[in-house]
């Protein structure tokens, strides 16, 4: 039968390495939540980016002062449609020449 300093000891042992090893475990736990706070982090600013583009380009493009920042759709007319041109001086330069 083993002495009782012998079980002690044992004991004692297998809490130190328990303790070891939920150390470790909560520097992994650690480890990972930083990496998990820092990606919702950058999740949040970029919703909030993407939210405030929208926003800006639901705006009414009449504000006072304000200058579209949308391009025009397709390629421009030089020549302006026949019932808006009525004489030669609202036709381009080139058109005039």
């Amino acid at each position: 039968m083993p002495s009782m300093r012998a079980v002690l000891e044992t004991r004692q042992k297998a809490a130190a390495a328990q303790v070891k090893r939920l150390e470790d475990e909560l520097e992994r736990v650690r480890a990972a939540l930083a990496d998990a706070e820092e990606v919702h982090r950058r999740r949040v600013i970029g919703l909030e980016q993407c939210l405030e583009a929208l926003a800006e380009e639901d705006a009414p493009a009449d504000v006072a002062g304000e200058v579209s920042r949308r391009k025009p759709v397709g390629p421009r007319r030089a020549v302006p449609h026949r019932r808006q041109a009525t004489e030669v001086k609202e036709l381009s330069p080139d058109y005039q020449a």
